[in-house]
């Protein structure tokens, strides 16, 4: 019941208020109806009627004054925490115009109560009936009594009152409003932008260090989005999504926030995650560029996790994408694995993210070869061969791990019978020989003993064997060349 009613509340806010107040308004009739009818009190003085409703209605004009007064310093106080764009949702919230409402009616009805109550000192109100509708008569005692009750009604309102401003004012409340005006007519709208507001007060969240804030806020602004882009706005929809979570992952950075810039990192995945499964390759490739962006970033400041999430995350991306053949996009993903993320790390010394961007290449040169996607598969050897020969002898493992994927993508490669990914992939794995040979052979040695039952493996071997020894017959006819 609670799961449907919240539900229900965040669909149909206004109507939602309407049923908890009015449910509040008959409760406090039909109690105080039963109270004065089991205690006698429909038999009011015309002095006391006199002084209760003119108390009554005083009270009420104070106690409104003082909750409208208190409701606009919190109104006040949170746009200056949050955004001054907060204040449009207090506007927007119908509690307090209903409150204003049942205050005004219930005042109102207490002056006309008030003003016609006759009778000398000592007199009872009248009994007679002002109105009858069938067997049902109602007296002006009765319309006395129910000013009382629309006073009981005014103070017991300020309850649910009081939770809902409280609960509104938490930022988590303020997000979900903002994020309902997140539409897609509204994004493209190039006047107005409705994320911005959002992304106020997660720039604020990071200034003050509040981890909580950012993450609601970064959340409900993905969410939003990924239910509203469609395949004619992908293009912009994404690039004004992304510019947002490349601003707010440059300020955590800067303020060496590495959970926010993780986190940051996270949502681009979710939703490079969700363009990709609906094959909205525009999208994607502005997700796999701002990823690696942020990556980039981060290592230059030595955020290592945020290095790696980065890689891991393209790496999903890459491998999906390779699943829906989407070949431009899986070249994409390697190319931000490199030259983004594993060109700063081998720079910077990282030895895990650089490990990491291998792996990543690795799984997305596998995915690519099996599904038979050339491109990719090609730009996959070709990065893993960079990374082997960056790495020189400072980082001798990074290469044997290179040499050992470029041997995984191309004996793949063989077994599809991708002949230029193959022929690539052996050339590549020479280079790397020429240039470090002692980890490159570690390399081989250990695919020998993995592989050595593979003919896909033994024939890629015979492939490489033969571009190495092309390799060095050039090398030697350069050397006999120079020195005549």
């Amino acid at each position: 019941m609670h799961d449907w009613w919240m539900s229900f509340e965040s669909r149909h806010l206004r109507t939602a208020r309407i049923i908890v107040y009015f449910t509040c308004l008959a409760g406090v009739v039909l109690v105080c109806f039963i109270l004065f009818r089991y205690f006698n009190l429909f038999h009011t003085d015309v002095n006391s009627a006199r002084y209760m409703l003119s108390a009554l209605v005083q009270s009420q004009a104070a106690i409104v004054a003082i909750v409208i007064t208190l409701t606009l310093i919190a109104v006040q106080l949170t746009a200056s925490a949050y955004s001054p764009r907060v204040i449009d949702i207090f506007k927007k919230n119908p509690d307090m115009w209903i409150l204003l409402s049942c205050y005004g009616v219930s005042i109102f009805y207490g002056f006309i109560a008030l003003k016609l109550v006759e009778g000398e000192e000592g007199e009872v109100v009248s009994q007679s009936a002002i109105w009858t509708l069938g067997s049902v008569t109602i007296s002006f005692e009765f319309c006395v009594s129910l000013a009382y009750w629309l006073g009981a009604f005014t103070f017991v309102v300020l309850f649910p009152y009081t939770l809902n401003i409280v609960r509104l004012l938490k930022p988590e409340s303020i997000i979900k409003r903002l994020a309902i005006e997140i539409t897609k007519d509204k994004i493209l709208n190039m006047e107005e932008d409705p994320i911005q507001p959002i992304m106020d007060i997660v720039h604020g969240s990071i200034m003050k260090y509040d981890f909580e804030t950012t993450r609601v806020g970064l959340k409900a602004v993905n969410d939003q989005v990924i239910k509203v882009i469609d395949s004619e706005g992908e293009k912009e929809i994404s690039e004004r999504f992304c510019e947002h979570l490349e601003r707010v992952a440059k300020l955590a950075v800067s303020k060496m926030d590495e959970e926010s810039t993780i986190k940051v990192i996270a949502n681009l995945y979710d939703f490079g995650e969700s363009t990709t499964e609906k094959e909205f390759e525009m999208a994607t490739n502005e997700v796999i560029h701002h990823i690696g962006l942020i990556g980039e970033i981060a290592l230059k400041k030595r955020l290592e996790d945020a290095g790696m999430e980065a890689a891991q995350s393209l790496e999903t991306i890459g491998s999906d994408s390779a699943e829906k053949k989407l070949d431009a996009t899986a070249c994409k993903v390697a190319e931000a694995l490199w030259y983004k993320v594993g060109y700063n790390a081998t720079e910077m010394g990282l030895l895990n993210v650089a490990g990491q961007v291998a792996e990543s290449l690795k799984v997305v040169g596998v995915a690519a070869a099996e599904r038979k996607l050339d491109g990719a598969a090609r730009e996959v050897v070709k990065y893993l061969r960079v990374l082997g020969e960056f790495s020189g002898k400072e980082l001798e493992t990074l290469t044997y791990v290179a040499a050992s994927y470029i041997i995984l993508v191309g004996k793949i490669a063989v077994k599809n019978e991708l002949e230029i990914v193959t022929q690539r992939a052996a050339k590549f794995l020479a280079e790397l020989a020429s240039l470090s040979e002692e980890p490159t052979t570690e390399a081989i040695r250990g695919c020998e003993l993995e592989y050595r039952e593979d003919r896909s493996f033994q024939k890629f071997m015979k492939i490489y064997e033969h571009e190495l020894e092309e390799q060095r017959a050039k090398k030697n006819q350069n050397k006999k060349t120079e020195s005549r």
